[in-house]
C-alpha cells in the first residue's frame, strides 16, 4: 500500500511526530509513506528516506495554488496512490484535498489536529471553507473529539466514515529509566536540580509569556529550579528578552529542536504546558508515557489524560496559583516499576502504536 502524506513541516512537532511513529511501525508491513513538502527539507527527511519513503518538494499551496496544484498533479500520476492523508491544522488551506478529488485518489482523507487557529485571515479561511470539505475528502480523522468538532460538521462526526485516530507512542522508547534520568541530568548540569520542562514551537498558541511568569513565581521560591525551553520559533528572541527583564535568564535553558526529547522527559521533574488551544497535544502523551508530573491548561482536551499524574489549571488562575500548585509536587519521585502500569494504561485507551497502526491500515483500505 502507498499514502501520499500532506501536511508536514520541517519543525519536528505533534504531527510530524505523529505520521512518523505510525510509518515505522507500518513500514514493517510494506506500505510505504511518501510526503509532500511545503518547504525546502522537511522533518525526518533523512529517516523517511531510510524507511523506503519519498520526499517531493513544492512550492507552498497557500502563496501559490495554481503552481502546487499542477506539481501534485504529476506527483499523484507517478505515484498511483491508494490514499492520500492530508494533516491539518484548519480548513484555511483546503487545496491538497481538492487535488487529490479530482486526481481519482480512491481515499482522500481530512485530518484534523487542532482545536483553533489564531489570525483573522485564516480564521475566516477557515469558516469559509469548512463547508466545502465533504466534496472532496472520502474520510474524516481526528486527534480528539474537541479537533473533531473543529473541522467537521455533525453530520461528518456521526458518519460511519469518521474516525478518531489515536496519538499512539511506542511505549517502550518512553519507558522510564533511572540510570538515563542521572545521564541526562548530568549532561544538562542540573543535578540537584528542581527542573521544570515544556516541549513546544516559540508561537502564540504555546503561550510561552504566561509561562516565563509561572517560572518566575516558581523561581523566586525555589533557588533550585531550572527551566528547559525545548523548540524554535518566531517569538523564542522575544522571550529570551523577556527572561533577561525578569532576570531568571540564567535559570532557563534553550535547547532548539532536539532529537532526544524521549531522554530529556526522563530528566524533568515537571511538565508546565499552558497553551491557548490544542488537539490532542503528543506531548503531553509523551510526558505521561515517561510517567512524568504534568501541570496543563484545561483548554486541553481531557482525553489526553490516560495516567492520574495530570493536573489541570485555568489560564485565569495566577502565575502564583500554578507555581503554588508546580512547587507542591516537588520531590516527587519516579521508579522503574511504574512503567508496566503505564503501558497497561496507554494499551487500554487505545494509544500503543503496535495496536493502533493495524487500526490506521483498515481505515486507508
Amino acid at each position: 500500500m502507498k499514502v501520499l502524506q500532506v501536511g508536514l513541516s520541517f519543525n519536528p512537532g505533534g504531527i510530524e511526530s505523529f505520521v512518523m511513529t505510525y510509518y515505522r511501525e507500518l513500514s514493517k508491513q510494506g506500505v510505504r509513506f511518501d510526503f509532500v513538502s511545503m518547504f525546502s527539507h522537511l522533518a525526518y527527511e533523512e529517516e523517511i528516506k531510510s524507511l523506503g519513503g519519498k520526499v517531493f518538494h513544492t512550492c507552498d499551496a497557500r502563496k501559490h495554488p495554481l503552481k502546487f496544484s499542477r506539481q501534485m498533479r504529476k506527483i499523484l500520476r507517478i505515484g498511483r496512490y491508494d490514499a492520500v492523508h492530508v494533516n491539518m491544522l484548519s480548513a484555511a488551506n483546503i487545496v491538497p484535498l481538492i487535488v487529490a478529488s479530482y486526481g481519482k485518489v480512491p481515499t482522500v482523507i481530512a485530518h484534523s489536529h487542532n482545536s483553533s487557529t489564531p489570525g483573522v485571515v485564516r480564521n475566516l479561511l477557515h469558516r469559509i471553507n469548512r463547508p466545502l470539505i465533504p466534496m472532496f475528502a472520502t474520510k474524516y480523522f481526528a486527534c480528539s473529539e474537541l479537533a473533531g468538532e473543529w473541522l467537521f460538521s455533525k453530520k461528518i462526526r456521526k458518519s460511519n466514515n469518521y474516525h478518531l485516530i489515536h496519538n499512539a507512542l511506542d511505549l517502550k522508547k518512553f519507558a522510564f529509566s533511572l540510570s538515563e534520568r542521572e545521564e541526562i541530568r548530568h549532561e544538562l548540569g542540573v543535578e540537584g536540580k528542581f527542573v521544570l520542562g515544556h516541549v513546544g514551537r516559540f508561537e502564540e498558541q504555546k503561550n510561552h509569556e504566561f509561562l516565563l511568569e509561572i517560572f518566575r513565581e516558581v523561581a523566586s521560591a525555589c533557588e533550585e529550579a531550572i527551566l528547559l525551553l525545548v523548540g524554535e520559533g518566531e517569538l523564542q528572541e522575544m522571550i529570551q528578552k523577556k527572561a533577561e527583564e525578569y532576570g531568571i535568564e540564567d535559570r532557563i535553558r534553550f535547547l532548539g529542536i532536539r532529537k532526544d526529547v524521549a531522554e530529556l522527559w526522563k530528566g524533568m521533574d515537571i511538565f508546565v504546558f499552558p497553551s491557548l488551544f490544542e488537539g490532542l497535544p503528543i506531548v503531553a502523551l509523551e510526558a505521561q508515557a515517561s510517567g512524568i508530573r504534568s501541570v496543563m491548561a484545561d483548554t486541553i482536551t481531557a482525553e489526553v489524560k490516560i495516567v492520574n499524574k495530570v493536573k489541570f489549571l485555568s489560564l485565569q488562575d495566577s502565575p502564583k496559583e500554578w507555581s503554588r500548585v508546580i512547587l507542591s509536587y516537588k520531590g516527587e519521585d519516579r521508579s522503574e516499576e511504574e512503567n508496566s502500569g503505564i503501558r497497561q494504561a496507554f494499551a487500554k485507551a487505545g494509544y500503543d502504536i503496535e495496536s493502533a497502526a493495524q487500526t490506521l491500515l483498515s481505515y486507508y483500505e
